[in-house]
């Protein structure tokens, strides 16, 4: 599907940004600000409008609605139109595996949810982009085992089904499969209708990073599912086994916010699929690089077999064309880590006074 715009979404443009109070929608904000562009941020309560508004404090322009039902369009058209936006990063989904209905709590929500931004975008005049935050679980095929000699890229597709999801026997395979039937919903839903807007798919693998400072949470319960991973490694104790790795590939998530607000000056990005990932990794490195970037918390992270990596053990991923489209240079786990790790001790030390 070709691109739709011929100019690049410049400041101040008006951008929307969905599920504005989530990990990474708060950096694209933060990004989108920096950049000298107008947001409106969509939030499902009006407590976590106010958690969004304490961590841009200093930006005039931000504003915040509330849409309870993100799988209502006319939820979604009432708040936005007045607002004249001309491009639309889309973020809110389930990201969880606390699901008793896979089909009620996670396949209803993704998959409406998904198509739900794209009607009230098709009815504003001015909107011309859309960008729509998928995931890596949207490419990976799980079933297919370690696979050393495979290379994911953005061209490749979960195999999973909607009724797969449906009849999944745990909550993981019900989530890789909602993902993957929202992003389908989304590109269907482009080739069925003329429009005026164009779609990019961006696909995050796991997503490690600082939280802004406003936006840290207060308990390690309250973690968001990435960095809790994280917190699992570092914190173990020193003589204690690494965990093992799960999901063995990662990108910082402000280089995701990056490539979201880049993904609206490219033109040419229109139409594509774009795999966010810097490599791959596993849990020993993690205390690898933990341990070398953030000695005062030396004690808490275990030492295992220090220097053993599972790469060799399962497979790779390519991002280049991501790069090439886009321009993006990732960050290093040494720069992720070594910003994330202290703020993770310091949110234990804080949850305990």
């Amino acid at each position: 599907m070709p691109s739709k715009i011929a100019s690049p979404i410049e400041p101040p443009a008006t951008v929307v940004v969905t599920g504005a109070n989530g990990f990474i929608a708060q950096h694209c904000i933060a990004a989108l600000l920096k950049h000298g562009y107008h947001v409106v941020g969509t939030v499902r309560t009006a407590s976590k409008a106010d958690l969004v508004r304490k961590t841009h404090s200093s930006h005039p322009s931000l504003a915040l609605v509330v849409v309870e039902d993100i799988t209502s369009a006319q939820s979604y058209l009432a708040v936005l139109r007045p607002m004249s936006p001309s491009a639309i990063l889309h973020l809110a989904a389930p990201f969880h595996y606390n699901a008793a209905d896979f089909e009620q709590d996670l396949m209803i929500p993704a998959v409406r949810g998904s198509t739900a931004i794209l009607e009230p975008a098709a009815e504003i005049k001015g909107v011309r982009r859309v960008v729509h935050t998928n995931s890596f679980a949207c490419i990976y095929d799980a079933a297919a085992g370690p696979r050393p000699d495979k290379t994911y890229t953005a061209r490749d597709w979960s195999p999973l089904m909607y009724r797969d999801g449906v009849q999944a026997s745990n909550a993981p395979t019900a989530y890789r499969a909602s993902k993957t039937a929202a992003e389908k919903a989304a590109w269907s839903f482009m080739e069925e209708r003329k429009l005026g807007f164009d779609l990019v798919s961006l696909c995050p693998s796991m997503v490690f990073g600082p939280f802004l400072p406003e936006s840290k949470p207060k308990t390690i319960e309250e973690l968001n599912t990435s960095n809790l991973l994280v917190w699992s490694v570092v914190s173990a104790g020193q003589s204690s086994a690494v965990p093992p790795t799960k999901g063995p590939v990662w990108a910082d998530v402000r280089d995701v916010a990056d490539a979201h607000v880049r993904a609206l000056g490219v033109p040419e990005a229109g139409g594509g699929r774009y795999l966010l990932c810097k490599d791959v990794y596993c849990n020993q490195e993690l205390a690898d690089v933990s341990r070398r970037v953030t000695s005062k918390y030396a004690d808490r992270i275990p030492v295992g077999e220090e220097g053993r990596r599972e790469r060799h053990t399962h497979f790779g991923v390519d991002a280049s064309e991501t790069e090439r489209v886009l321009g993006i240079r990732w960050r290093g786990l040494e720069d992720c880590l070594g910003d994330l790790v202290p703020q993770l001790f310091e949110i234990e030390r804080n949850q305990r006074a």
